[in-house]
């Protein structure tokens, strides 16, 4: 299953370039910004299928030492469960360490009713953002369309305190 589902995303890389700009939160990677152009850049609506159905992350493991339905901080809801990809599971149960290529961590936001609110991404892909580890952030509604992709500016700025952990708020 893990296998069929890398071979997706590689697909969906090979096959797909650009991302949508929305409400400039969202920047698309170009020559500009010091990108390859013959990397293309990620699909945040081929992911989503790729994470929720292919690959369905309700089947990874819940970041170590959280769980199920934790308070929030009201940035991504009142309430949080956050996933982790099963090829990023060690690193993440070490702590402090960078999340290899191809990783991803999925956290879902639920409103004071417990309601989902949103789905939000981090996927680790390799040359695609350097000066923040490579990552590609995506938010999407609950029903999956993007809301942001690419090189999130308010993901970026709020995670860009833990850039010693990768960016990562629950990697310690």
């Amino acid at each position: 299953m893990k296998t069929a589902f890398m071979i997706f995303i590689l697909i969906c890389i090979i096959g797909i370039s650009g991302c949508a700009d929305q409400e400039n939160d969202s920047v698309s990677a170009g020559p500009e910004d010091g990108i390859d152009p013959q990397v293309p850049t990620p699909d945040a609506e081929s992911i989503f299928s790729g994470f929720t159905v292919s690959d369905n992350y309700k089947d990874w493991s819940i970041w170590p030492g959280q769980g199920p339905m934790m308070e929030g901080n009201g940035v991504h809801g009142d309430y949080i469960t956050i996933y982790v990809s099963e090829d990023a599971l060690p690193l993440a149960e070490q702590g402090g360490m960078a999340m290899p290529y191809g990783a991803m961590v999925v956290k879902e936001g639920f409103n004071s009713d417990r309601e989902l609110t949103g789905l939000y991404l981090m996927y680790k892909v390799e040359d695609f953002d350097p000066d923040h580890n490579d990552w590609f952030w995506a938010s999407y509604s609950p029903e999956g369309n993007v809301r942001a992709e690419g090189k999130v500016g308010g993901c970026i700025n709020c995670h860009e305190g833990k850039k010693d952990i990768d960016y990562i708020f629950a990697n310690v």
